[in-house]
């Protein structure tokens, strides 16, 4: 989260990747069947066998998986923050930072959430529409809000808003544990990543900011691995690059 000497401070963050519904096999009624009551029994959340990326591209019809396309946008928006956080990059260039934040991490994280509902992935669902929402609203505050609200609790106002974010990413992380071990920790991380942001707001400390910084870089690449891994294996036909399924 960049936090400008001039008291206006923003967030990090980022993004996941998450199981999809099954499909039917095609040709086969009594799978199908089956493949339909195993899905109206357990609609939000499917085991790491049955997810994305397990079996190549349909061209018969079945619409694709959105779910990569929305953790690269999440993972890119989040290392382009952690690159200012961490100062590795100057500061005054931060505000390029924005429009990615509007279009592309919120934006397309936004739509995949809407396809992910359409499709029945509650948990695509939920992760996409949370941290879609996130980067508007850290970009809506960064250029719409933060003039506004008074220097002095502008910092207790973004400590809250991250601390909310990290109680919302705790309980999503509890829902990963039936997906795949990579994208635990990815959420496991983005909770860490949103406390230590939320410290350094809420305390002036510099040093949980930086420490932030790095956390977010770190689950940044991780979920880049994790949209790779889905893609590769959309196109391979196989899971080339490991996730290590968690059920």
């Amino acid at each position: 989260m960049i936090t400008p000497e001039t008291g206006t401070a923003a967030a990090p963050l980022e993004q996941p990747l998450l199981p999809v519904p099954a499909h039917p096999i095609e040709g086969d009624p009594d799978m199908a069947t089956a493949e339909s009551t195993d899905a109206r029994a357990s609609p939000d959340l499917e085991p790491a066998s049955r997810r994305r990326g397990s079996e190549p591209a349909d061209p018969g019809g079945r619409s694709a998986d959105p779910g990569a396309w929305a953790v690269t946008a999440f993972a890119t928006t989040s290392f382009m923050l952690g690159m200012y956080n961490t100062g590795l990059i100057d500061k005054a260039g931060a505000a390029i930072v924005i429009p990615v934040a509007f279009f592309f991490g919120g934006l397309i994280q936004i739509i995949v959430a809407i396809l992910e509902i359409q499709r029945g992935n509650l948990f695509g669902a939920a992760v996409f529409g949370t941290y879609g929402p996130f980067w508007v609203i850290f970009a809506a505050i960064q250029t719409l809000f933060a003039s506004t609200v008074p220097a002095a609790t502008l910092s207790s106002g973004l400590c809250l808003f991250l601390a909310m974010f990290a109680v919302i990413t705790a309980y999503l992380f509890v829902a990963s544990l039936r997906t795949d071990a990579v994208l635990a920790v990815i959420l496991a991380l983005i909770f860490i990543g949103l406390v230590l942001l939320a410290i350094g707001e809420g305390t002036g400390s510099g040093a949980a900011t930086l420490a932030g910084g790095w956390v977010t870089l770190a689950f940044a690449v991780l979920a880049w691995y994790h949209a790779a891994s889905d893609i590769v294996a959309g196109t391979f036909g196989r899971r080339l690059l490991p996730v290590g399924p968690l059920t």
